[in-house]
């Protein structure tokens, strides 16, 4: 996986970085080529002006020192007398290497005066037909730019026009300047040579860069594909340490709370399936003895072994009490088997918890006859209290709470169940002040078959806190409980009202 996305990262930054410098290619080509064009264009007015202006103080010099006093238009209407003038030839030579370019200098009818040939190996006399136009312009006294004798050349070139002008700003004559497009691309493409060359460097830096980046970005993902390995085999002491504040960040931090649920979820379930164990264990063990006695005693009345009278009345009660013993840890286990089961629904409606604490206290009062003991109810709630939930079931968990406290605490104690409101919830304690339960185990107190440590009490089945704990986590009430050895354990249930 980590040489396919690497090999995938470095693909796509290079495909986009060549797509890149193939945008970037076009766009400067299109625009240094305009933008050649037209400095080589604003290089050859100047150079047609300088040229021109250079005609112009010449032929004023000319004509100062012409003894015949000719003009300037006359002198310009005999090309060949004027050609043999002093020094004309040399400086005609001047003017062509100046200008670079093929030149031409022709009067207003469009005659040619000389001819240049910084491009031609031949001279043109003649001018085409659209000539005009350009020195009607010029002669107008405009410097003039135009690509009219592009087919006459025979290939795209740029023309410029500069009128050459005497001292009273007459126009003698017209500069016509001549260069072909493909003189200015052969600079073009030493300039893209060099594009190119940079692109390629650049393409290639880039690709290293991609590969190092590449690789940076996909060890944070190789860590995590690590880590979800060895959550997959249920090793879940390996740490995943990845400090960054992106999304990579964000996705290590929820696979590390993935990461401790599921260590949770081992752990309640390797918990349960070790609570199964105990469960079968315990409930063998907890069906085998009356089983066994029941069997036992039966077998002892049917084989005759028994002929006294009160002998089997005695065993016929003990048949009794077994009996009840086993319907009573069936009816507990069917119980809470149903509460367990998410599929199982209890009825919620309206019940008064004042109702519910009368109701249990008044069924349980004959069974504290037998030791001389008190039920003491304490409330400060003066106005009924109504919350969701089964009546059958509420007066059930405050039934099981206060049964245990009255089997645990000691002769003519005082158990107290008192009720108080804080903010928006109802706290209801259940207190025995003769007995105490070790933090160990009270962290074991509401498991299945949990039995307290005691020798004066060894009747139950072990069921009824399991069944107050569900029954609580039902109606979302919270049932906990806390001891001292000094003033006894008190079991307390917060009931929300909202």
């Amino acid at each position: 996986m980590k040489n396919k996305l690497t090999r995938k990262l470095v693909l796509y930054f290079s495909l986009t970085l060549l797509l890149f410098s193939l945008v970037i290619g076009v766009a400067f080509s299109t625009l240094f080529s305009k933008q050649t064009i037209t400095i080589h264009t604003e290089e050859m007015t100047r150079r047609a002006t300088v040229i021109a202006e250079t005609l112009s103080d010449y032929f004023d010099e000319q004509e100062t020192t012409n003894e015949s006093n000719s003009s300037m238009h006359g002198m310009m209407g005999s090309g060949s007398s004027m050609k043999m003038g002093m020094g004309y030839s040399s400086f005609l030579n001047f003017m062509d290497q100046l200008a670079l370019d093929d030149i031409w200098i022709v009067d207003e009818n469009s005659d040619t005066i000389t001819v240049g040939h910084g491009m031609h190996d031949k001279e043109y006399s003649e001018l085409p037909d659209n000539a005009q136009d350009v020195i009607k312009r010029v002669y107008a006294g405009k410097t003039t730019t135009s690509d009219a004798f592009s087919h006459f050349i025979g290939k795209p070139t740029v023309t410029v026009g500069a009128p050459v002008t005497n001292s009273k700003g007459t126009v003698l004559a017209v500069v016509l300047l001549h260069s072909a497009v493909s003189s200015v691309h052969k600079e073009e493409n030493q300039g893209y040579l060099l594009l190119f060359i940079s692109i390629l460097i650049a393409w290639i830096i880039g690709l290293l860069l991609s590969i190092l980046l590449s690789k940076k970005f996909i060890a944070p993902i190789n860590k995590m594909s690590h880590f979800t390995e060895e959550l997959v085999v249920e090793n879940y002491e390996e740490s995943l340490d990845i400090q960054t504040k992106d999304e990579i960040g964000q996705l290590s931090e929820k696979l590390t709370i993935l990461k401790n649920r599921l260590a949770e979820a081992k752990f309640q379930r390797e918990n349960r399936e070790q609570a199964q164990k105990n469960f079968l264990s315990t409930i063998s063990h907890e069906l085998r003895t009356p089983v066994t006695v029941i069997r036992g005693s039966l077998e002892s009345l049917n084989d005759g072994l028994i002929q006294q009278p009160e002998k089997i009345e005695q065993y016929h009660q003990q048949l009794l009490a077994e009996s009840i013993v086993l319907e009573r840890l069936i009816n507990d286990l069917l119980e809470l088997s149903r509460l367990e089961n998410p599929e199982f629904t209890i009825t919620m409606e309206p019940v008064a918890i004042n109702d519910v604490l009368s109701d249990s206290l008044r069924s349980l009062r004959l069974k504290t006859s037998s030791k001389e003991q008190q039920l003491c109810f304490k409330t400060a709630i003066e106005e009924p209290v109504v919350v969701n939930g089964d009546y059958g079931r509420i007066r059930q968990l405050f039934v099981i709470l206060i049964e245990n406290a009255i089997k645990f605490a000691p002769p003519k104690a005082i158990i107290e169940i008192q009720a108080n409101k804080v903010n928006d919830t109802i706290n209801i304690s259940v207190h025995n002040p003769g007995s105490y339960i070790s933090p160990k185990e009270q962290k074991e107190i509401f498991q299945r078959f949990h039995q307290a440590r005691s020798k004066e009490q060894l009747d139950g089945t072990g069921l009824g806190l399991a069944i107050a704990k569900e029954i609580a986590e039902r109606h979302h009430f919270l049932l906990s409980v806390r001891s001292d050895k000094e003033t006894g354990t008190t079991f307390d249930v917060t009931i929300p009202i909202k």
